[in-house]
């Protein structure tokens, strides 16, 4: 049997065994996007969303319905399998970046305590389905989360940037490298500006940061 014969088998036997729904409302029978007719597809963002300290971000698409429905299942739902889904909005970013085979994906990391009570890190998810796109390596492990900080979302710009402050570290793991970020949704960038002033100090190059959702930091 031919590989690809061999490919639409599986997922044919997969579709019988868990059939595919919708990323936002759980809904049977999606579209080829993910999505299901009545919740529709997220509208693409097609250029740099912002830059944060130079950095160019690149997100999917803007921060609202279905896509936010879609990202809170996939972290507070243990939906790991939307990763895929919503990887796939932010393709683009890996051409508009120019991000190059020997670049390594970062994602941002989860504090132990917060990786052991969900299961998995959805930034990590996100990093691993662009990388294979990119035909790149993940190095989930090249940055670490000292402290336990509360969820973001419930701060304001202000109290986003201190509750992030000094709470990251680079574990060095060989020579410096290009580095690409990624994180779920950006909003004010407290998070990404945190980890990308550690790697810089450690000597990497972070070309650019990849998120599945851009949001204004009123919308959350």
């Amino acid at each position: 049997m031919r590989p690809i014969s061999l490919r639409r088998s599986l997922d044919a036997v997969l579709d019988l065994l868990a059939p595919r729904r919708c990323a936002a409302c759980d809904a049977l029978d999606p579209e080829p996007s993910g999505y299901c007719a009545e919740c529709g597809t997220p509208p693409p963002l097609l250029d740099i969303s912002c830059h944060l300290d130079g950095t160019p971000v690149f997100a999917g698409s803007r921060y609202g319905e279905p896509i936010a429905s879609s990202i809170r299942r996939f972290k507070y739902e243990h939906a790991p399998e939307l990763g895929r889904v919503l990887a796939a909005s932010a393709l683009r970013g890996v051409d508009l970046l120019g991000v190059e085979a020997t670049d390594v994906w970062v994602p941002v990391p989860l504090h132990p305590l917060r990786l052991t009570e969900r299961g998995y890190n959805q930034s990590a998810l996100l990093a691993r389905e662009l990388a294979r796109h990119a035909r790149g390596r993940v190095d989930a492990r090249r940055l670490i989360r000292l402290r336990n900080t509360d969820q973001q979302a419930k701060r304001n710009r202000l109290g986003r940037s201190q509750n992030v402050a000094h709470a990251f570290a680079v574990r060095r793991r060989g020579p410096p490298r290009r580095v690409v970020l990624v994180d779920d949704v950006v909003t004010t960038g407290a998070t990404l500006c945190a980890c990308i002033a550690v790697l810089r100090a450690a000597g990497d190059e972070v070309i650019g940061c990849v998120a599945a959702a851009y949001a204004d930091a009123w919308s959350m």
